[in-house]
């Protein structure tokens, strides 16, 4: 599972053999589900027993490899795969081909995964482009829109500090992103 993205059928034909362990007796008749499979699947705090959906279970376990080669580009697994398979592009970046194998397709389904979900924390803010990375923290990441002006293309967070410090150029912020502004200014860089 934390390996090939499974189909969905086989994913159902799973939760149906834990279903039946759970419900059925001994003498392999089919007896009365007491209670839904959804309401089973959830946390125990919130009533349920726990059971994981299989899909998302195996969705999550594929989200977990790319996790792998994004934060630990130095382990066997990433330097292989990457070799292999990002001559032309980063990790986050890379498309899949018609003619990628199966499990580096179910890896790059992860990776999506971890895409819309997965934003830059600001240190120093040298690593961080403006207007191409997730960075700004709204109820979800967001990656800046609006038109930019030729020469603002190519900016980094750093770019948005006063000369010499981690404090806010609050002018330039309010300039360049004024519908973001509130959020950045909230937002508390770090050495």
């Amino acid at each position: 599972m934390s390996c090939f993205e499974m189909p969905a059928s086989l994913c159902k034909r799973i939760q149906s053999t834990l279903t039946r362990f759970w419900w059925d007796g001994n003498d392999n008749k089919r007896k009365m589900c007491w209670t839904s499979w959804s309401k089973l699947s959830k946390l125990k705090q919130l009533g349920g027993l726990g059971f994981r959906d299989i899909q998302l279970f195996n969705k999550a376990l594929l989200a977990k490899q790319s996790w792998r080669i994004l934060t630990k580009p130095d382990c066997l697994l990433s330097r292989v795969l990457r070799g292999k398979h990002c001559h032309k592009a980063p990790f986050l970046m890379v498309k899949e081909t018609t003619t990628c194998s199966h499990g580096w397709r179910g890896i790059l389904h992860g990776r999506d995964l971890l895409a819309t979900n997965m934003g830059k924390a600001i240190g120093d803010g040298n690593s961080t482009r403006v207007w191409k990375e997730h960075w700004i923290k709204t109820d979800t990441m967001v990656c800046p829109i609006g038109p930019v002006k030729e020469n603002d293309l190519d900016l980094f967070v750093s770019d948005l500090f006063l000369r010499g410090t981690n404090e806010w150029d609050r002018q330039r912020i309010r300039s360049l992103l004024p519908s973001y502004a509130d959020h950045i200014l909230c937002m508390r860089p770090s050495r």
